[in-house]
Formats: structure tokens, sequence, C-alpha cells
């Protein structure tokens, strides 16, 4: 009985996220009192055990990524960068994607997807008016490439950290193991692009001054050098540790820990703002979320995935960590990369044998990669992306004119990109597994 109530308090949690009734971190934090309130009945969850089934690693790397993301961002110089290759496309089509692609690779190697869409789309919607292009494949094509970035190194986005910590992986494992794969992942995007969009590769068109731009493009914020400096030797030093993590034996967490501190120090951040700069919602999302997975581990609903991986795989490592790879892709379309990274993150824990300690957790990120970027639901900054793009249309209706009739950014048009994206990446993800594992 307490597994099936466990199971149906889960559906309710991400059902009441899915149809945006409460705040993400509202939602878990209320199923994660109820998971306790579930566990102390039947006296299979007790309050140490919930405690115990959190990740504190992880929150240390949300706290500390976060802050040092946003003394950076405070400086202007994601902003600088990305309107700098925005102007460097000269308005072409096909430059613009590919530029704003890079761009959104790069600065989600070092932040989180939400941070990332939040400095990209306002530019991008802005770039597409000016041109006239249909903002529609260029904000699918970002969500995609900051899905990449994130997966790319062990501090890009929340599933990675999620992994780091529960696989005891360091800094130098996620760039050996994935990021040569995400790049090329990147570059056949970029080729898929290529080949829905011939038309894109047309002259140059001129990028038109508007009388009502309020926006910097193409005039550049200013940055400010003081914050820059201060934001990249803290960075820098943070990099480093990370890198050396292993040598000195101390866990990337609590070196981003320190270093998050120093950022909200240095910062100059206003009282107002520090709760948001250091992740503090993200945190107590994470925080209901990993009680509810333990929750779920207690009751024995995770081994019910163990055993139907076990059925379909059988005894074939290879087949079993496919099976891993394919199924949460499946879910991760559905429940998003967050909530995947903390509720497999147990059962790739079983799949790692002696001979291959870290296969299993590529999987794992692999699938979450593949998963996120196929369906809108599943992509962290999804519902982010709809929401700037509706108020920017509400803003400027003349857009519309650049959108094709029943083509806006919606599930349906999403997936119509966001699945062969999805499939491609799953067939590579295979391949490298296979390989990874022979």
């Amino acid at each position: 009985m307490a597994g099936i109530l466990s199971v149906l308090v889960f559906i309710a949690v991400f059902a009441a996220m899915f149809r945006e009734v409460v705040a993400g971190h509202v939602a878990v934090l209320a199923g994660a009192a109820a998971f306790l309130l579930i566990g102390s009945l039947s006296g299979g969850y007790t309050p140490q055990m919930a405690i115990n089934s959190i990740y504190f690693e992880t929150l240390a790397l949300i706290f500390g990524m976060s802050a040092m993301s946003a003394l950076i961002a405070k400086s202007g110089l994601f902003v600088h960068l990305a309107e700098g290759m925005a102007e460097h496309s000269l308005g072409n089509g096909w430059w613009v994607l590919v530029m704003m692609s890079l761009v959104t690779y790069a600065i989600a190697l070092v932040t989180n997807n939400i941070a990332t869409m939040v400095i990209i789309l306002p530019i991008t919607l802005n770039i597409c008016r000016r041109v006239e292009l249909n903002p529609v494949p260029l904000i699918i094509v970002e969500i995609v490439a900051a899905n990449l970035g994130g997966a790319s190194t062990m501090i890009g986005d929340f599933p990675n950290m999620i992994i780091a910590s529960a696989g005891v992986l360091h800094f130098n494992d996620f760039i050996s193991g994935m990021m040569v794969p995400c790049l090329v992942l990147l570059a056949l995007t970029l080729v898929f692009f290529e080949y829905r969009l011939p038309n894109w590769r047309s002259k140059p068109k001129p990028i038109i001054s508007r009388a009502d731009d309020s926006d910097h493009i193409f005039g550049h914020p200013i940055i400010d050098q003081n914050l820059l400096r201060k934001g990249l030797f803290i960075f820098g030093l943070a990099l480093a540790g990370f890198v050396l993590a292993g040598t000195i034996d101390v866990r990337p967490g609590w070196i981003a820990f320190v270093a998050g501190l120093a950022a909200l120090v240095f910062g100059g951040f206003k009282e107002d703002d520090i709760f948001q700069a250091c992740g503090g919602h993200d945190i107590l999302f994470f925080v209901g979320l990993f009680v509810m997975v333990g929750g779920l581990t207690a009751v024995g609903v995770l081994d019910w995935c163990v055993f139907a991986i076990d059925w379909l795989g059988g005894s074939s490592t290879v087949f079993r960590t496919l099976v891993f790879l394919w199924l949460v892709a499946g879910l991760t379309a559905f429940i998003g990369g967050s909530t995947s990274a903390a509720l497999f993150a147990p059962i790739a824990a079983s799949l790692v044998t002696a001979t291959d300690p870290q296969t299993a957790w590529w999987a794992l990120s692999l699938g979450i990669l593949a998963g996120s970027s196929g369906a809108l639901s599943g992509a962290t900054a999804g519902s982010l992306a709809v929401s700037h793009y509706e108020r920017f249309i509400k803003r400027h209706p003349e857009i519309l004119k650049m959108i094709p009739a029943g083509q806006g950014l919606g599930h349906r048009e999403y997936a119509r990109w966001g699945m062969p994206i999805m499939v491609l990446f799953l067939c590579f993800s295979t391949l490298y597994i296979v390989s990874a594992l022979n």
C-alpha cells in the first residue's frame, strides 16, 4: 500500500508542476512532506532515511555554480559575448543559427540551462525581429545546444551535478567521458538543421533598425570590469580546484561551495538578490526531489525498474546498459532531466561494474540529454522559452508574419524537430556506449 501511495503522490506532484498549478519547488516540498507522512505511518521511511537520501554535494555544487554564474552574468560578459557573436553573423540566417548555437553551448558549459536561456532568448528574439527570421527553429536549436553544453561538463547543468555526486565522479571524468560525444552531437545537430532549413543559406538580410528598440543590440552593453575581474578570478580558482580535486582528494562540490561564498561576498549583491543569486529555489526543489526519490527507493519502486532492465537486457552488461539508456531518454521526455537524474542515479549505480565504473553514468547522462532534447516537457528551459516567446509576440505582433501558420513554439511544433533529434542522439549514444563497454 505504501508503494502505491508513494507512486500516486509522485505522479500528482509532477502533474501539478506540468500544469503549473504551483511553483516547482513548492510542489516537490509538499510531495516530500507527504512521503515523510506515508513513511512515518508505515514505518518504512524515517526522517533519518530522508536526510541520508539527500546528495548534499549536489546542493553545494548548485549553490556555488549559481553564485559564480550570477557574478559573471552581472558583469555583462555573457550578454556582450552573445551580442558580439550575433553581430558577426551579418544578418545571414544560417550564420545567426550557427553563431547563437555556439555561444549558447559555450555559456551552458559553466551555467545552468535556465540561466543560459534567460541570457540568450531576448537577444535571439530581437535579432529575428530585426533580420526578419522565423524565431522558432532558432529557439529550438538553442534549447538543444544548451542541453549539449550542460551535458558536456560536471558543472554545466543540474543532472550532471547529481551524477557527479552519486557516482563520485570528478570534473576531469566528465571532460574525458562526455565532452567529445557532446561536441559530435552538436555538429550533427547543426547538420540536421541545415538539412531542414535549406533556404536559410540565402544572401544576408539587412539588420533593420527599429525606432522602439530599447535593447543593447548591437550597441553592446558596458562590461563592469571590476566585477568581471572578480568573477573570472574566483571561477578560475574554482576551475583549477575541479581539475585537481582528485589529486588533492577534495570533492568538487565543496570547492564550488567555497567559491560560491566568495562570489557572494565580493559580488556586491543586494540583500534581496542573494537568495536568487545562489540558486535558492533550485536548492529547495532538489531537497524535496531527493527526499521523494529516497521514499520511492525505500518502498521498492526502483527495484521494479531494475527488474525490468534485467528482464529486457538479460545477463549482458551491454544490453542492460542500452535498455537503461533508452528507458531514461523515454521518461526524461516527460518528467525532465533533473528528475530523471535523481530517480535513475540509484539504478545507474547498480549497473556499475568493477571493470568499468563510469559507462553506466555516461549512459544516464546521454539518455537524459536525448530525452530533454526530444520534447518541450523534458527540456529544462522549455517552459521558460515558451513564456519568453509568447511575451515577446504580445509586445511585437509583427514578428508573427515570419512564422508559418500553425508552427509557433508549442509542444507539437517542438516535437516535429525534437523527436528526430532525440532518435539521432540515441543512435549515436548507442554506438558510443557499445564502443565504451567493448
